[in-house]
């Protein structure tokens, strides 16, 4: 199984794609902008390519972040949905490794 890449640098980059600003992604996700663009930084070395291209105000998908946005934004946001659908009383879970 191949090695996943840090998970709260999805949700950082699903944030920034949707608002096309780390600011705005940073403001999402209660963080501050620092952390938003390391976290983006941090995925784009892992991944080993450029994500995003970055501007004086804002960001922009390159071609490779569009192609693993499409795949990658609604993977995301599907976890978000399942841990909403989790009941609010539930005492134990279990992980698998």
């Amino acid at each position: 199984r191949s090695r996943l890449p840090p998970l709260g640098s999805l949700a950082a980059f699903e944030a920034a794609c949707c608002h096309a600003s780390f600011t705005r992604a940073a403001e999402e996700l209660n963080l501050t902008q620092a952390p938003v663009s390391r976290q983006i930084r941090t995925l784009e070395e892992d991944l080993g390519i450029l994500l995003f291209d970055r501007r004086r105000h804002d960001v922009a998908l390159t071609t490779a972040g569009q192609r693993f946005a499409e795949i990658v934004n609604p993977a995301v946001l599907q976890i978000a949905s399942a841990k909403d659908a989790l009941p609010r009383d539930a005492n134990e879970f279990t992980i698998c490794t």
